[in-house]
């Protein structure tokens, strides 16, 4: 062990590039996520506690300290659902330190132990057609820059990917044929094409030969201003960019905008086009089609409203008879035994 690493730090690095990938043979994107919930706890204990990095020990990685960020998180804003993601990474890495750090196994059974929140039915938040076009609309194509944050927010809508599918499509995953489509890479490691539409091919392809003709297949199709590679956080902030401008101009427009709304907001459209639930589930990329059934219970919910906001102008209920004052009625219903 390097003497300038504590044990905790080792366990994360192991945990990460070894254990993961190679024992576990999780995917990249899993691997991401796990990543960003142990930065996150860094930053916690670092900003929060004010605990020195380089003083924090595994003996130190406490039931009591892990529910306290849990608690800060929800605090901040994140959901009972995104807690409990970060929960089980936490606990992952805790049923991983207790096989390399068996002296601690006891305390790291009690983080093992915690239990998961129960979390009330999440509401599917989506854009209507009018307000996803706008968003998508907004950036000025008269710039290199804003031609590049149109074609990701265009792309981030008509394939329906995940943030992470979108930032590693690759040139090579783009065709541009008689039906366009693009190649992306999965939750599972798994692999599938969705269809573009035309517009959307119209626009790669402008952005590809105006700005990235000399680039070649296993090139990013989309980059950083630096023309690196973009992560999840760049591509979240272009997305609030947009949304909160707009915001600005209409307060009607939604506050909060992240990227997944976009692949919300595209299966809300499919389903309100007619498109079969079982092709929706294939274009998604879900395992199971039980993920997909919350777009119906979305849909049945704002059908539902439709309804009974128009049945008042129909079906007038001011002039119901009053059954308590029906004697005969009571006589007959007390008779029963």
């Amino acid at each position: 062990m390097n003497t300038n690493s504590t044990d905790f730090a080792c366990l994360v690095t192991g945990f990460l590039t070894d254990y993961l990938p190679h024992h576990r043979c999780y995917s990249k994107n899993t691997i991401l996520s796990y990543r960003d919930t142990l930065k996150l706890f860094l930053r916690f204990i670092k900003e929060e506690k004010g605990i020195l990095l380089n003083s924090f020990y595994i003996r130190d990685f406490k039931r009591e300290l892990v529910i306290e960020f849990l608690e800060w998180y929800r605090n901040s804003g994140a959901g009972i659902s995104a807690a409990n993601q970060r929960l089980a990474a936490l606990k992952a890495f805790s049923d991983y330190a207790q096989l390399e750090n068996i002296e601690y196994i006891a305390p790291l059974q009690n983080v093992s132990g915690i239990k998961a929140k129960k979390a009330a039915p999440k509401e599917v938040a989506f854009l209507t057609v009018e307000q996803m076009s706008s968003l998508i609309n907004s950036p000025d194509i008269n710039s290199s820059t804003g031609f590049r944050h149109r074609v990701i927010l265009t792309l981030l809508y008509d394939s329906g990917c995940r943030v992470q599918e979108l930032c590693d499509i690759t040139i090579a995953d783009v065709s541009l044929g008689s039906v366009a489509t693009v190649r992306l890479h999965g939750k599972g490691n798994k692999y599938r094409t969705v269809v573009l539409s035309e517009a959307t091919a119209k626009l790669v392809g402008s952005y590809l030969s105006r700005y990235r003709l000399y680039a070649v297949g296993t090139d990013l199709l989309v980059t950083n201003r630096y023309h690196c590679r973009i992560d999840r956080d760049g591509i979240s902030y272009i997305v609030k960019k947009y949304a909160d401008a707009l915001h600005k101009e209409d307060a009607t427009f939604p506050e909060h905008v992240h990227c997944h709304m976009f692949r919300h907001s595209k299966a809300m459209h499919m389903l309100e086009a007619g498109i079969n639930i079982v092709y929706i589930r294939d274009f998604l990329g879900h395992e199971d089609i039980s993920t997909t059934m919350v777009y119906v219970r979305a849909d049945n919910r704002l059908k539902n409203d439709a309804i009974n906001a128009l049945a008042p102008k129909v079906t007038d209920e001011a002039n119901l008879p009053d059954w308590s004052k029906d004697k005969d009625l009571l006589q007959f219903l007390n008779s029963l035994k």
